[in-house]
């Protein structure tokens, strides 16, 4: 039998980290499970919609394009991004809404996850996690071009607003305008928890992608001895291929993400609101009646 990780308590930086990959230790098999039935369509739309980006791009590449077809790469290449755009948007509420209601279930039913209560949590709560994610998206974005300390602050901000909706089933607004106000006085913990686990990330995600940086530099070399090769010969079906696998990997690797912004969540509201301990108190006297 699993040992039951107590969501509701404040941890450390280090705790945080241990209690993360032990979650997925334990759980991995139903999570992922629920991760593909739910947001796999998504995440072959993504996918297909990275392809066609980047043949697009590679298009712009060919030294034999002429001008007369400029108005129709304008086109095609608009009309990748959007694609590529509207993919992960649905993508990235499919899969907060999918770990953060595995999450539930599973603190709700003392380390039991109920597969049902997952699919339905995440079909009530998709369109306020599609609208949350394009406000948080431009939130962002406009502390961005304030500069890029704004939007750097104001992203660790938002972290904890899909925890507010989901957990506390607060609305969109109320979600974001909540998350300053758990924050308030632990940005850099938070930051700091982020930035850690995002390094450990990125590490994980390097070892998919090897053999497509190998590729690449085997590719680019051969190519160097021929002065007249066209560089868009570089990106082949074999790059295409070896790429994809690469973005598989990151966006499911996103799951350590968002299973760290849940712990992040459940810390900062212990510390500000004590739940987790009133719970227990509350537990403990029931018991003694």
């Amino acid at each position: 039998m699993n040992e039951f990780i107590q969501f509701k308590q404040s941890r450390d930086l280090g705790k945080i980290i241990t209690d993360v990959f032990k979650f997925l230790r334990h759980n991995w098999k139903v999570l992922f499970g629920l991760i593909f039935r739910i947001a796999g369509p998504a995440l072959l739309l993504l996918v297909l919609a990275y392809v066609f980006y980047i043949q697009t791009t590679i298009g712009s590449m060919d030294p034999y394009s002429t001008a007369d077809n400029f108005s129709t790469f304008t086109l095609s290449f608009l009309g990748a991004l959007v694609l590529l755009l509207i993919s992960a948007g649905l993508y990235y509420a499919l899969l907060y809404g999918t770990v953060l209601h595995t999450i539930k279930s599973y603190v709700e039913n003392n380390g039991t996850i109920v597969k049902q209560e997952v699919y339905s949590g995440v079909k009530s709560n998709f369109w306020n996690l599609i609208g949350l994610s394009i406000l948080n998206g431009l939130i962002v974005f406009g502390g961005m071009l304030v500069c890029i300390l704004p939007g750097i602050y104001l992203g660790v901000v938002v972290i904890t607003t899909y925890m507010i909706l989901v957990f506390e089933k607060k609305g969109v607004s109320d979600s974001i305008s909540y998350s300053f106000t758990l924050i308030k006085g632990e940005w850099w913990t938070t930051f700091a928890t982020i930035l850690v686990i995002g390094i450990i990330y990125y590490i994980i995600l390097v070892i998919f992608q090897v053999p497509q940086y190998i590729y690449f530099f085997i590719k680019g070399f051969t190519m160097a001895e021929t002065m007249s090769s066209n560089p868009a010969d570089m990106f082949d079906w074999v790059y295409t291929v070896l790429s994809s696998i690469g973005i598989i990997a990151q966006y499911l690797l996103q799951t350590i993400m968002v299973i760290t912004s849940a712990f992040i969540y459940f810390n900062l509201n212990e510390r500000k609101n004590f739940t987790g301990t009133m719970e227990t108190i509350e537990s403990l006297g029931r018991r003694e009646e």
